[in-house]
């Protein structure tokens, strides 16, 4: 029988797992460190390093991010209420169980990923 105590540990690991997962960056975040934010390509950043929890349309429908309850850049509230500050915010620090990019990621990459996050068409 596995007692409450083991539960927890293996539940941890787990969680910690997937979001090292969602955390990791890749080759392109590498090559575009020194650009500025105008030739940063936001898109395929949001593919290596968002997507896997909010989804390629945006709308977390995935299992990473049922999981870690990520936000749906398509809810036209979020969009609304949310400022253009709020969002690098969160990329630079990572709310919630959302890994910080703050120290993966350029300046002009967060900008970059932000302006980015705003292109999501709210579902209405």
């Amino acid at each position: 029988m596995i007692n409450r105590k083991t539960k927890v540990t293996v539940v941890m690991a787990v969680m910690a797992g997937l979001v090292t997962g969602c955390a990791s960056t890749h080759t392109l975040a590498l090559q575009q460190a020194d650009f500025p934010k105008e030739k940063v390509d936001a898109r395929g950043l949001f593919a290596e390093n968002c997507a896997t929890c909010h989804g390629q349309n945006g709308r977390a429908r995935t299992f990473h991010g049922w999981l870690l309850g990520a936000q749906n850049f398509t809810d036209v509230h979020w969009q609304i209420d949310t400022s253009g500050a709020e969002i690098v915010h969160a990329i630079k620090t990572g709310p919630g169980l959302m890994p910080a990019f703050e120290k993966k990621l350029s300046a002009a990459e967060i900008e970059s990923l932000a302006a980015f996050v705003r292109t999501f068409k709210p579902v209405m």
